[in-house]
């Protein structure tokens, strides 16, 4: 099986192994948005007898409420993979697009456009600042390897800069509360941008990062370190419009057609 993985690669007469890359990034926004989309469905679907939720001492269940019982753990664990892989694809979005501003604009829209979703989907309620959507995160963290990218760490000035921009993030994020906050969602975009010409090392410090949030997460690094550096098909609308569009199919599932054979 090591053949599908390594690859003999001469250099000035010396062989070295080299890490056979073979994800586009298609396919790894494919693989976070199945792990999203089965996340979701475990935190927002619920098949738990109302009786036994307004009286929780009552026992009362029934099949499909024990088989989520089963499942939905194993989904939530899937759905980890999801954060880091959209993480890094924001930073490939970043250092490859033709207009950052326009990118900018794009994900703010999606975050506005999906905040209600999100709030009707997690918390019931039509706006809940308690806690924002994961575009937030992604904005924010955008906004930040922007300033980054402006003042690099080439002088201690800018070293200087770039810290109070890192720093002015991680506020933002946690004040805000936005999915994943400051110190997970904002420094994960910061690592794999800075460190983004090695695969590697973007990889291990990625993933200390996100050990705050799950030691699964951490399978999410192998697909990116065997990313090949092309984009694959593209259905980049697609991918934005998913994210509060399934948001709301699941909300209406809940309420109009699991919930009232439930009561």
């Amino acid at each position: 099986m090591v053949q599908y993985f390594i690859q003999l690669t001469s250099v000035k007469g010396a062989l070295y192994l080299q890490p056979k890359h073979f994800f586009s990034g298609s396919q790894l926004k494919w693989i976070a948005i199945i792990a999203m989309f089965l996340d979701h469905t475990a935190k927002i679907i619920s098949f738990r007898p109302y009786i036994t939720e307004t009286v929780p001492y009552l026992i009362e269940s029934n099949q499909l409420f024990e088989l989520s019982q089963v499942f939905f753990p194993l989904f939530t664990l899937i759905g980890r993979l999801a954060f880091p892989i959209f993480c890094f694809l924001l930073v490939e979005g970043f250092v490859h697009t033709k207009n950052v501003k326009k990118y900018l604009l794009r994900l703010s829209l999606f975050a506005l456009i999906s905040e209600v979703p999100y709030d009707l989907a997690f918390s019931h309620r039509v706006v809940d600042l308690e806690s924002q959507n994961v575009f937030f995160t992604l904005v924010i963290g955008l906004m930040v390897i922007m300033g980054v990218k402006k003042f690099t760490f080439s002088s201690i000035q800018n070293g200087l800069f770039s810290l109070v921009f890192i720093s002015g993030g991680l506020f933002l994020a946690e004040w805000f509360k936005t999915d994943y906050g400051g110190w997970i969602g904002i420094l994960l975009i910061v690592i794999l941008y800075i460190f983004r010409s090695s695969s590697l090392l973007k990889c291990v410090l990625g993933g200390g990062v996100f050990l705050q949030n799950s030691w699964f997460g951490l399978f999410a690094f192998v697909p990116i370190y065997f990313y090949n550096g092309q984009r694959g098909k593209q259905w980049k609308y697609f991918f934005y419009w998913f994210y509060p569009v399934h948001l709301i199919v699941l909300f209406v599932i809940q309420q109009w057609l699991i919930t009232p054979y439930l009561i």
